[in-house]
């Protein structure tokens, strides 16, 4: 027996109705790009402009299904694309400006993008691979202000203008849930980048979830500023999330890298909650202290794309900010784990380094080397599987050619007794060592600890002897110093087994990071692979 329940499908537009009954004078804050001017503007205000270039779609005579590409920073503009590109039926793909060329070049090719909104900093990108993407590609708006003087060698309008004179109310058409709303490409890592094709259902409700007190818990009394680009996987859901639970959204353009903008905005803005990658969060607790700042309205911080070292987390709570780890990927439409601190079952350091508690609507599973499925609770590290209501099902125009009930995200975790998850490494970063397995992510949290280190990165490097060894590549908190590799081993040997400290210390004034803010140890590796053999270890 069905139940006598009506049916409404779950689609985005539905989360863009109800702000405009519930929260039309809330508001969204945008730092322009020079910086220091802000775009200010409502709920009411925002959603008149979507409709506008709903209107502007349709009149351009863009296909009701068209791949929509954005090249884009975090600004109002990117927001309105989030709502007028699938509310119109169409599918919204952000695209990382930060990538290599090469890969942005594949990825506008594999997804077939017909349009392109791009920002001003990126015409001479695109220029240099516009005859490559023009057969397919039918519109060029350029975003930001209208500039007379900007020029392009390849034909273009400006996104402000294809909105003048446009109605401010627009016909939305009934989407089905099932109906593919964006894309995003993973960053490309293990090879190729991949796309991951979510639907309206999977984007609502994932939006639904993180409203939940333990894992995001925006209300309409909350000020949200996501430091995680729109590029990457939407700026965490925080378009659709943070809209839907009517707090205040402050977008901080190409920025977030910059601590004085950012404190100087949360300031301004009287930001409560904010997310970014713990490199982000170690330059402006770095910048906090040193400016002596008081009063911070900042209380809470997510930190996701890494862990955030527990002397990080320490670090942030001295300041009177709450620096939680949460866990997540493009194939899982950002956040699936969320250690809120607010809700912590114990108050032992090492518990606030673990990813947390899978969100609502996510199941997870271990599996050991021979692909058995182990006991939850027991402290077992395993391959991390994982399926739900927001979790990729097959990447996008690649036939699995089987059912994936579960999907492998290539991480190695335990979970303990009351859910938490603990991810020790990545499967491609864990350093075997004279039949011995060592996690670089464990070494790298011990070792930030050490009061001259400002960021620190563990990699296996081929070994004569032992087969690999970990390299410890570290940069100084002072400028122009030197960390001695003896000093660094005295500092671990009480919290580290012997076999599992590094076997030499480099250091270096900067680690190279991924367009996403990770530390990029495909690099690192292919810089230093014959270190040991250099050395002529033994």
């Amino acid at each position: 027996m069905n139940g006598q329940m009506m049916f409404c499908d779950l689609n985005i537009t539905s989360i863009m109705q109800h702000a405009l009954l519930a929260y039309s004078q809330q508001q969204i804050v945008s730092l322009k790009s020079d910086g220091k001017t802000l775009h200010r503007y409502s709920y009411r205000e925002a959603f008149q402009r979507v409709a506008q270039a709903a209107h502007a779609f349709d009149q351009l005579d863009i296909a009701p299904d068209a791949i929509m590409g954005t090249l884009a920073w975090n600004t109002y503009q990117h927001i309105e694309l989030h709502y007028a590109i699938p509310c119109s039926g169409r599918v919204y793909h952000t695209i990382n400006p930060r990538l290599f060329p090469e890969q942005i070049l594949q990825i506008i090719q594999d997804a077939q993008d017909q349009v392109l909104f791009v920002e001003p900093e990126c015409i001479a990108l695109l220029e240099n691979m516009y005859d490559q993407v023009k057969p397919f590609v039918k519109h060029i708006f350029i975003l930001g202000d209208i500039d007379a003087s900007l020029s392009a060698t390849f034909p273009f309008q400006f996104y402000e203008q294809i909105l003048q004179d446009q109605p401010t109310s627009y016909p939305w058409p009934e989407i089905k849930e099932q109906q593919a709303s964006g894309l995003c490409y993973t960053s490309g890592t293990t090879g190729q980048p991949k796309g991951v094709l979510y639907s309206h259902r999977s984007t609502v409700l994932h939006a639904l979830i993180l409203s939940m007190r333990e894992v995001v818990g925006l209300d309409l009394h909350s000020v949200m500023m996501p430091m995680v680009p729109l590029y990457h996987i939407s700026a965490w859901g925080m378009p659709y999330n943070s809209i839907l639970c009517g707090a205040k959204l402050v977008c901080c353009h190409q920025f977030a890298g910059q601590p004085d903008k950012m404190v100087r905005l949360m300031q301004q803005e009287h930001v409560d909650i904010a997310m970014g990658v713990p490199t982000i969060w170690a330059g402006i607790q770095a910048y906090l202290q040193q400016n002596s700042i008081e009063n911070f309205p900042l209380k809470r911080a997510i930190s996701g794309g890494s862990a955030a070292s527990l002397a990080l987390i320490e670090r942030m709570q001295q300041l009177g900010i709450q620096l939680d780890n949460a866990w997540g990927m493009t194939e899982t439409s950002s956040l699936a784990a969320c250690n809120h601190g607010g809700y912590a079952p114990t108050s032992h350091p090492a518990h606030s380094l673990k990813c947390g508690r899978p969100i609502f609507g996510t199941q997870v599973r271990l599996k050991d080397q021979h692909q058995q499925v182990l006991a939850l609770g027991e402290l077992q590290e395993g391959q991390l599987e994982i399926r739900g209501h927001a979790i990729v099902e097959q990447y996008m125009y690649q036939d699995s050619g089987a059912e994936q009930s579960w999907f492998n995200t290539g991480d190695i975790a335990s979970i303990d007794e009351l859910g938490y998850i603990h991810i020790t490494d990545r499967v491609k970063d864990m350093i075997k060592s004279g039949g011995e397995w060592i996690s670089s992510v464990a070494l790298e949290n011990a070792v930030m600890g050490y009061e001259k280190i400002h960021e620190a990165a563990v990699i296996g490097v081929e070994h004569p002897k032992w087969g690999e060894r970990p390299l410890l590549i570290v940069v100084p908190k002072a400028q122009h110093a030197t960390i001695q590799h003896e000093e660094i081993i005295s500092y671990l040997s009480s919290s580290i087994e012997k076999w599992s400290l590094p076997s030499a210390t480099i250091c270096v004034k900067n680690i190279p990071h991924t367009p996403t803010g990770k530390i990029s140890k495909k690099t690192l590796r292919e810089q230093y692979h014959d270190y040991f053999a250099q050395m002529n270890v033994v």
